[in-house]
């Protein structure tokens, strides 16, 4: 995904990509709100609290499936590529984090991370592997 996304030269299949990430980050960041609203205003418990944590969480598999329907379409090859190395590197990246907090509490009784640190830790990943990869394979063609 080198090019500017929204330029006429980017693919078919990173436009879809661009157009359902800003619109799967846009429904998500609205389900984050309106249910923080939600449950500090009102203090849901059984069942009602875990229904109302189910619109963000399905908003993140939304978003991942942005991704997965990005890489069955895009025909470039390299392009593919680049992604699934930026997804490792995201991964990666995101689980040793959890790995690391998670020995830290372990060891020194330290309190969690705050809540949706995975999920923006993810996605700043793939964003900078994305940036770093797209820097390192600049070309001095236009």
């Amino acid at each position: 995904m080198r090019c500017n996304p929204f330029s006429q030269k980017a693919s078919p299949a990173v436009r879809r990509y661009m157009r359902g990430i800003i619109v799967t980050m846009s429904v998500y960041v609205l389900a984050v709100l309106g249910t923080s609203y939600f449950v500090v205003h009102h203090h849901p418990r059984g069942w009602v609290l875990f229904a109302m944590a189910a619109p963000p969480s399905l908003c993140i598999l939304a978003m991942l499936g942005v991704v997965v329907q990005y890489l069955r379409t895009e025909t470039d090859e390299y392009q593919r590529m680049l992604a699934v190395r930026s997804l490792l590197c995201a991964t990666f990246g995101t689980l040793a984090m959890g790995a690391y907090v998670d020995f830290l509490r372990g060891y020194g009784d330290l309190p969690a991370l705050p809540p949706f640190t995975d999920f923006v830790v993810f996605w700043m990943i793939f964003a900078a592997a994305q940036g770093t990869q797209s820097l390192l394979s600049r070309t001095d063609e236009p």
